[in-house]
């Protein structure tokens, strides 16, 4: 699967789910009602999204970045989310699959084919191309995600498939790996890493796909506490793509695209509350990858197999009571 395209892996990915069958809610469980506040799913030239992938909103620019694998481009979205801007060959960016921008303004986009981070200037100027090598192991890592800690510098690599993530200073010299472990009878048993985010601590939050949960580390990489619960019912993950942080509404966002579901946490990761399910009208998803929020502590989700980009407001305090596994529209 590694030397797949990038949509073609997560196709490989969806249609797993499909013969093993989604996990579906069970009657009578609340979620949260959600308020669709727009829907993106327009590029720059007004063409239709064709399988949005990584997203990135930035708080300083109050701007949205999407990758769209499919067409290797980056597209930029104004804060009324209108699309003015693509980023790809032009720049000196081959198949992007990740977009990171740091406390300075410089975007980080990761290639999976061509095993390579492309640093650029807040004027979309390249600065520099970090080779993802200089690791054991680094012949068949195919970089999948990418962020950068706001306090050390440090860039962080999650690879297709595997259960670490690679460190390397802002130079782009390899440091450290970076594992999310757990002990079943005294035997060290490790997980695949989906993504990997960061806050303004300097924290790093990877998420381990075949636990179901998020393994949180400080600034030097000491593990401090992870969450989340693994399974396929209400309040649980199944097999999470993605981790956001909400630091001013003090919550964590999780994307779990199996249970096509986005649930909260607060920030000692106890569970809040969830939100989603498997449709096509505004407000449910088909197979959601990435989650982000903006400056209002709306949520924004790349709902993949729709094709298009939702922005949403939970509603903590507008429980729904669900009483079929596929109601009309939860939403607003």
């Amino acid at each position: 699967m590694y030397g797949m395209s990038y949509n073609k892996r997560l196709i490989a990915i969806f249609l797993t789910g499909l013969l093993c069958g989604f996990p579906l809610k069970a009657k009578g469980q609340k979620v949260v009602s959600t308020r669709v506040l727009g829907i993106i799913n327009i590029d720059e030239t007004g063409k239709a999204l064709a399988y949005p992938g990584s997203i990135f909103y930035d708080k300083k620019s109050r701007q949205l970045y999407v990758v769209e694998p499919g067409k290797s481009k980056v597209i930029f979205y104004t804060p009324d989310y209108f699309p003015f801007l693509a980023v790809g060959k032009g720049y000196g960016v081959k198949d992007p699959v990740d977009i990171f921008v740091d406390s300075k303004g410089n975007f980080y986009l990761i290639s999976s084919n061509e095993q390579k981070i492309y640093v650029l200037s807040s004027a979309l100027i390249l600065k520099k191309v970090i080779p993802v090598k200089g690791f054991k192991g680094d012949n068949d890592f195919v970089p999948t995600h990418v962020a950068v800690n706001p306090v050390t510098g440090e860039i962080y690599v999650t690879g297709a498939g595997k259960d670490f993530v690679v460190c390397f200073d802002e130079n782009g010299k390899f440091t450290r790996f970076l594992y999310p472990e757990m002990k079943v009878e005294d035997i060290k048993v490790g997980s695949i890493v989906s993504n990997v985010g960061v806050d303004s601590l300097g924290r790093v939050y990877l998420v381990a796909l075949d636990f179901g949960q998020v393994y949180v580390f400080d600034k030097d990489g000491t593990f401090l506490f992870k969450f989340g619960t693994h399974g396929a019912n209400f309040g649980q993950l199944s097999q999470p793509s993605a981790v956001t942080i909400d630091e001013e509404n003090r919550r964590i966002y999780v994307c779990d695209p199996m249970r096509q579901a986005v649930l909260a946490y607060d920030m000692n990761g106890n569970f809040l509350f969830e939100f989603g399910g498997r449709g096509w009208s505004p407000g449910w998803f088909n197979y959601p990858t990435d989650v982000a929020v903006d400056n209002r502590g709306d949520v924004i989700v790349t709902d993949w197999l729709n094709q298009r980009i939702q922005i949403l407001k939970p509603e903590q305090n507008k429980p729904v009571h669900v009483e079929t596994t596929m109601p009309s529209n939860r939403a607003e």
